[in-house]
């Protein structure tokens, strides 16, 4: 069995399918504990620079033994106070992960997380990105968080794209070759999110 899809909400669904724009259809559900080989499997399917946006750190040497490790500890998520969306599609006859989407509440703040998204390269540019990271929103909605702080490269254009793109407000600000964004999530529309359904 796997936790919980949104605690304190009535579970619909385990997961939800995405197209992207090639027509490639993605499973979305929310990260398990044995999902850490995928995401070992994954990050060595991410080119140099995408490792790089994600992590802030060249890891093209980095050690089979830590990529084991980070994989094992990135799998265990504490519901209370984190979320990790992960995005599937079977491939030579075995599931695979294709992308992640994450957040984590700030212990500082308690109506705000900080976010993250990486996508594997040969999913990249068909609208994935965009279709996840608004689940994530979704989620982050439904358990009231107010404010989503990413941090990205100034020259990240595809998410900054992503982030304009949710029709949000958002404030910006630059700092030594990196990004800070702080999402407001508002309430213009009341959230769905199509693992669940929120009791009136």
């Amino acid at each position: 069995m796997g936790q919980p899809i949104l605690p304190n909400y009535p579970n619909h669904a385990t997961e939800v399918a995405l197209t992207a724009r090639d027509g490639r259809r993605v499973r979305v559900r929310h990260m398990r504990r044995e999902d850490a080989a995928l995401l070992e499997r994954m990050f060595y399917r991410l080119s140099s620079e995408t490792r790089y946006r994600r992590f802030f750190v060249p890891l093209d040497n980095i050690e089979e033994e830590r990529v084991h490790r980070e994989a094992r500890r990135l799998a265990q998520i504490d519901p209370a106070r984190e979320t990790a969306l992960i995005a599937v599609v079977d491939e030579q006859g075995q599931e695979e992960a294709v992308a992640v989407a994450r957040y984590t509440c700030l212990a500082e703040r308690a109506d705000s997380c900080e976010a993250s998204l990486v996508i594997r390269d040969d999913y990249q540019g068909v609208g994935l990105g965009r279709q996840l990271f608004d689940l994530l929103v979704q989620v982050a909605l439904a358990h009231g968080l107010r404010h989503m702080i990413l941090l990205t490269h100034a020259d990240n254009v595809p998410m900054i794209a992503i982030v304009q793109g949710l029709g949000m407000p958002y404030k910006g600000r630059f700092s030594a070759g990196l990004y800070e964004i702080d999402l407001q999530l508002t309430e213009v529309a009341r959230p769905f999110f199509p693992f669940t359904a929120p009791e009136d």
